[in-house]
C-alpha cells in the first residue's frame, strides 16, 4: 500500500513523514526543502512524502514529481497549513474529486490559536466526508487500519448544513511588528548583511567563540591525543599514517567544528526563525535583474551550507534554463567545507583573519550575481509560501545544528580520512612499493606534472599542488592534507596565500556536487560548466598573485 503526504508549500509534510517513518530527512521553514519525492517502507506501508504543490497544473518541475506521485497513491495524508487552511482547501478539493481516500492533517494550530483563530475539525469533517486530524497520536490510530479509510461521503449533503467559516476561523492575520519590519526591503537587505557579518564575526575573529574553541579543540586533537598515541606507538611507519596521515590530516580538519557550528547556528537561526523566507520576498525585485527570482535566495543561503544541497533547491525554479543558471554559478557561494580551507591559507597572514574571509564570501555572491546577469535567458518569476516571521524553537535548532555537526564528522571520518590514508601511502612509498621519503615517493612524481599549471600563483611546492586539486573530491580534503604533508604550514606568502583562496573560492564544487548536478541537468552541461569553471579559478588566481606581487 502507498500512503502518500501532500499538500502545499511549507506546510509540515516532511516534519509528519519523519515521525510517521522515524526517519530525518531535512526540515525547513521556507518553500523547496523537499526537492523530489523521497519514500519509506514501515510497517508493510510505502510512505511518500512530496514536494509541496498548488494545483495539479504543475508551475515548477518539483510540483509536477508530486502530482505524479499523488495520482498512483492509495492513500493522500493531504497535510494542511492550519493559517492558510481556506488556501490549502483548494487542492485537498482537488484530490477529492479524483476519489482518493484521504485524511487532511491540519498542522500549525498552535500558532494559529495565538493569533486568536479555531478549527472544529469535527464540522469541517461533515463538511469534506472525510477524516480532518489534528493529533499526531490520533492519524497513528488511523493509520494501524488504513483499510477503514474511505473516499468522499455525504460531501455536498454535509456541506449544505454546515459552511466553512463556522467550522474555522484565521483569526487576526494582520502583520506582527517583526514581519512588518522583515517584509521592508531595504531593513531586511540590512538585517541579513548585519547576520552574516556577526556570523563572521562570531566565528573568526580572535577570541571570538567559534576561534576560542577552535584552539582549545585543536589544542586536544594534535597535542593531546597526537601525543597519547605517540607514546603508545612505537616509532616506524605506522605511527607515521596514525600521527601524520590520520591525526594530522582528518583530525586537524575536525578542529574547525567550533567555527562550522557557529556558521551552521547562524543559518539555522535565519531558517527557522522565517526571515529566510521573507528574503527571498524582499529580494525578488534584485534577483529579477540577474534572471533568477527571489527562489534563488533560498539556492544561495543554502550554498553557505553544502553546494550539492543547494542544488537540489534548483528543483523549484519553473525552467530548466533558471534551474541550469543557477547551478552554475551556486559554485562560487562558499560551502561550509571552504572555510577551513580558507582559514589555513590565510590564518598564517593576518593577525586578525575575520576581515579577509569576510571578503572572500561576500566576492563569491558578487562573481555569483555577476555571473547570472552576464549569462543569457529570460526572467524567473516568484510563487512562493512565506513563512511567519517569530521567534524559532530551541529544541528545533539545536536538532539541525546536531545533524550538520554529526554530517560534517561522519564526512571527516569516512571520505576525508580515506583519502588521508590513501595520500600517506601515496607519500611514503615508490611505485615498486618501495618505502622511501616523501620527495621520492610515487605522490611527488605524479605531482610535479600538475605543478607547473599552480607556479603562475605562486605555489612553486608539489604538496600545494596536490592539496588544490584534492579538494575535487571533497573540499576538506584541502585542509587535510596541508595538514598532513606540511605540519610546518603552507609557507605561502600574501600574493600567493590570497591567490590560492582565491582558486579554492572560484574552483569547481566537490564531486558530491558535480554528481548532484548530472542529476539535475545531466553530464554535458555540467561537465561544460565544470570546465568554464575551472579556467576561470586558473585565470583569476593567476591575475590576483599578478596584481598582489606588484602592489606588495
Amino acid at each position: 500500500m502507498k500512503i502518500v503526504l501532500a499538500g502545499n508549500p511549507n506546510a509540515g509534510k516532511t516534519t509528519l513523514f519523519n515521525a510517521l517513518t522515524k526517519s530525518k530527512l531535512k526540515t525547513g521553514n521556507w518553500h523547496g526543502v523537499t526537492t523530489r519525492p523521497a519514500s519509506k517502507l514501515c510497517g508493510g506501508i510505502t510512505y511518500v512524502d512530496v514536494p509541496g504543490m498548488y494545483s495539479f497544473n504543475p508551475y515548477s518541475m518539483e510540483e509536477n514529481s508530486a502530482a505524479e506521485e499523488i495520482r498512483s497513491a492509495d492513500i493522500v495524508i493531504n497535510v494542511a497549513d492550519g493559517l492558510t487552511l481556506k488556501n490549502s482547501l483548494v487542492l485537498t478539493r482537488t484530490i477529492l474529486s479524483m476519489n482518493k481516500r484521504t485524511v487532511l492533517y491540519v498542522t500549525k494550530l498552535r500558532q494559529l490559536k495565538r493569533r486568536g483563530g479555531r478549527l472544529d475539525a469535527a464540522a469541517l469533517s461533515q463538511i469534506l466526508g472525510i477524516e480532518v486530524v489534528t493529533d499526531l497520536k490520533e492519524l497513528k490510530r488511523i493509520l494501524k487500519n488504513p483499510s477503514d479509510i474511505k473516499s468522499v461521503q455525504n460531501r455536498s449533503t454535509a456541506s449544505a448544513k454546515i459552511g466553512l467559516d463556522k467550522a474555522y476561523y484565521g483569526g487576526n492575520c494582520s502583520l506582527t511588528r517583526a514581519e512588518k519590519l522583515f517584509y521592508n526591503r531595504y531593513f531586511a537587505l540590512a538585517f541579513f548583511i548585519a547576520a552574516v557579518l556577526l556570523m563572521f564575526f562570531m566565528a573568526f575573529f580572535p577570541g571570538m567563540p567559534g576561534d576560542a574553541l577552535k584552539g582549545l579543540t585543536e589544542n586536544l586533537i594534535n597535542e593531546k591525543l597526537g601525543g597519547a598515541v605517540k607514546n603508545i606507538l612505537p616509532d616506524g611507519k605506522v605511527r607515521s599514517l596514525v600521527c601524520d596521515g590520520i591525526i594530522g590530516g582528518a583530525g586537524g580538519v575536525l578542529s574547525f567544528i567550533p567555527q562550522l557550528a557557529v556558521l551552521f547556528l547562524f543559518l539555522t537561526l535565519l531558517d527557522e526563525s522565517g526571515v529566510m523566507s521573507a528574503l527571498s520576498f524582499v529580494t525578488d525585485g534584485v534577483f529579477q535583474k540577474v534572471k533568477l527570482s527571489g527562489r534563488a535566495a533560498f539556492s544561495l543561503i543554502s550554498g553557505f551550507g553544502c553546494t550539492a544541497a543547494a542544488i537540489l533547491t534548483t528543483r523549484g525554479f519553473t525552467s530548466r534554463s533558471t534551474q541550469r543558471r543557477a547551478i552554475a554559478v551556486l559554485a562560487y557561494i562558499p560551502c561550509g567545507a571552504k572555510m577551513p580551507v580558507f582559514l589555513t591559507l590565510l590564518s598564517p597572514l593576518f593577525s586578525n583573519p575575520f576581515p579577509a574571509i569576510s571578503a572572500l564570501y561576500f566576492a563569491g555572491i558578487a562573481i555569483a550575481m555577476t555571473a547570472c546577469r552576464l549569462s543569457g535567458g529570460g526572467e524567473e518569476e516568484l510563487l512562493s509560501e512565506v513563512a511567519p516571521v517569530a521567534l524559532p524553537s530551541a529544541g528545533v535548532v539545536i536538532k539541525k545544528l546536531y545533524f550538520y555537526i554529526k554530517g560534517f564528522i561522519i564526512k571527516v571520518a569516512t571520505v576525508v580520512m580515506l583519502f588521508c590514508v590513501v595520500s600517506w601511502v601515496l607519500s611514503n612509498f615508490t611505485f615498486t612499493f618501495s618505502p622511501c621519503g616523501i620527495e621520492d615517493s610515487m605522490l611527488a612524481d605524479l605531482s610535479r606534472f600538475i605543478l607547473p599549471f599552480f607556479r603562475a600563483m605562486g605555489l612553486d611546492d608539489w604538496r600545494l599542488a596536490y592539496a588544490m586539486i584534492s579538494g575535487f573530491a571533497a573540499k576538506e580534503n584541502v585542509a587535510a592534507t596541508i595538514g598532513m604533508l606540511m605540519p610546518e604550514g603552507a609557507g605561502l606568502g600574501m600574493a600567493s596565500g590570497v591567490a590560492a583562496s582565491v582558486f579554492i573560492l572560484t574552483c569547481p564544487a566537490c564531486v558530491s556536487a558535480f554528481s548532484a548536478s548530472c542529476r539535475e541537468i545531466g553530464f554535458k552541461a555540467t561537465f561544460k560548466y565544470f570546465c568554464i569553471q575551472l579556467i576561470g579559478a586558473f585565470l583569476a588566481a593567476y591575475a590576483v598573485h599578478f596584481i598582489l606581487s606588484l602592489a606588495l
